[in-house]
């Protein structure tokens, strides 16, 4: 069944709806009432509701929490799992981040791949399902999350009210459809430590969340050597082609670093700017002796490595490849130090031996463990029903014909049972999740809403 006539004629409303949704900051914030995670993310919740109403979708509120828009008749339903939170917009946009401002066909801002775009490409993919007025065997369910970028508690709270469904898919993985997505960690350490010298490091502040390479990070020296740090600095950064600044101010000096932002799925694609910081400040005589052994400790065990060679829990496996590590945020003032640890592990991986190597070493180093947060991977053979019908719909839209993939996503996949990741990103496209100046491609945006409406009719019509 081709979709494609009747997603056309919505390219100017999926553009437009894009637009809006994007205007809406919906990064998570201290809640209330039947706003679990703030204003802002409800206000996008209820847009999209709305918006689903008006094409003449059942739509409901669960509590503030998620939402569904669904079409068709029964008790059995089709998944389609999609979110309106977005990460922390992060720094040095070029254009505004909650603007959905167009150039050279991209829609850019917070939220526009992951996920609010593909999020309008589902939704605008369902309406053309119902607009073309085939019959179905199951009902299509379009579910709408808040927490996507952190716990999952939405999708936790939905499952109390509602049953899952029987097969469907998530829009935060790749194409052509992801058989394998690894295991992912969030873990964050601290060690309380009281610095009263006179020559100090006053902060150190890197990264917004751990799930995206950081691409800032700054120190603040409190230090009568200006002159002899912005000399070594010079030299550091010019001999390992680090993108890094010194300012002098009253008191010591301003360093910063600069790195390329990405989401930690891909993160060898991106450059971290708390590395080369923690490599540099681990070289200067500076600061109070235990804080000096902290920041060798995290040179020393993460540094600029990828995949946990540092704490020696390397490993990988050929469904889903190797383990990575993201030095996520560090932040450190007069009283402590924290950092945040993002970990994709291969289907194979015993992460009970994994991150008890890493615990006990940040414990023999002086830190103490705050949160250790895991979901285990995915896996379907490539041969189940539900990759099988998912890569035939990619395919009848793209004709590409390239096999399932595995991935490092963290997707809906890993709470709500029979749900396999399913895009938005196109093979050899660019990874733009989680990225200063995220955006997507309007000709791509049209597609996925192809794509999508084909993968709806295929599961709903077929199962």
């Amino acid at each position: 069944m081709s979709f494609k006539k009747i997603v056309e004629s919505y390219r100017d409303e999926i553009i437009r709806s894009t637009q809006e949704l994007i205007r809406i900051r919906s990064v998570g914030e201290e809640g209330a009432d039947t706003m679990p995670f703030g204003r802002g993310m409800n206000d996008a919740l209820e847009y999209v509701l709305n918006l689903a109403e008006s094409m003449g979708f059942t739509v409901k509120n669960i509590d503030g929490y998620c939402g569904y828009a669904e079409y068709g008749e029964g008790d059995l339903y089709i998944g389609i799992m999609t979110h309106v939170d977005t990460c922390p917009e992060g720094e040095l946009w070029a254009v505004p981040p909650f603007e959905g401002r167009i150039v050279n066909n991209r829609i850019y801002g917070r939220g526009t791949m992951d996920n609010k775009g593909p999020l309008m490409a589902a939704l605008y993919g369902l309406k053309a399902v119902k607009d073309s007025g085939k019959k179905l065997n199951k009902k299509i369910r379009l579910i709408i999350g808040t927490d996507e970028e952190r716990y999952y508690k939405d999708i936790e709270h939905y499952l109390t009210k509602e049953k899952p469904p029987i097969a469907g898919f998530t829009l935060d993985g790749q194409f052509p459809v992801v058989f394998a997505e690894k295991g992912l960690a969030m873990m964050e350490f601290r060690s309380e430590i009281e610095q009263l010298g006179p020559e100090r490091i006053e902060y150190i502040r890197g990264g917004t969340a751990e799930n995206t390479v950081p691409g800032h990070c700054e120190a603040y020296l409190v230090t009568d050597k200006k002159s002899e740090i912005i000399s070594k600095l010079s030299i550091f950064s010019k001999e390992n082609r680090h993108n890094m600044t010194a300012h002098t101010k009253d008191d010591g000096v301003l360093i910063e670093s600069f790195g390329v932002e990405t989401h930690s799925m891909a993160l060898e694609k991106g450059i971290n700017a708390i590395s080369p910081l923690i490599r540099f400040l681990n070289h200067i005589p500076v600061g109070d002796q235990a804080v000096r052994e902290k920041i060798r400790f995290l040179d020393d065990a993460i540094g600029f490595d990828l995949f946990g060679s540092g704490f020696h829990v390397e490993c990988e496996d050929e469904f889903s490849g190797k383990l990575t590590l993201n030095f996520g945020v560090v932040s450190l003032d007069r009283k402590g130090i924290t950092v945040r640890l993002d970990l994709r592990y291969p289907v194979t991986c015993d992460f009970k031996k994994t991150s008890d190597k890493i615990i006990g070493m940040f414990a023999e180093n002086g830190f103490v463990l705050v949160e250790n947060t895991y979901w285990d991977p995915v896996y379907f053979p490539k041969e189940h029903f539900l990759i099988k019908a998912l890569l035939k719909a990619y395919q009848e839209v793209t004709k590409d014909t390239s096999e399932p993939i595995s991935s490092g996503s963290g997707s809906y996949s890993k709470v709500m049972p029979n749900i396999a990741a399913f895009g938005a990103i196109f093979p050899g496209e660019s990874e733009a999740w989680h990225r200063v100046n995220e955006y997507i491609d309007i000709d791509s945006l049209v597609k996925l809403t192809e794509i999508y409406a084909a993968a709806a009719y295929e599961l709903s019509s077929t199962l």
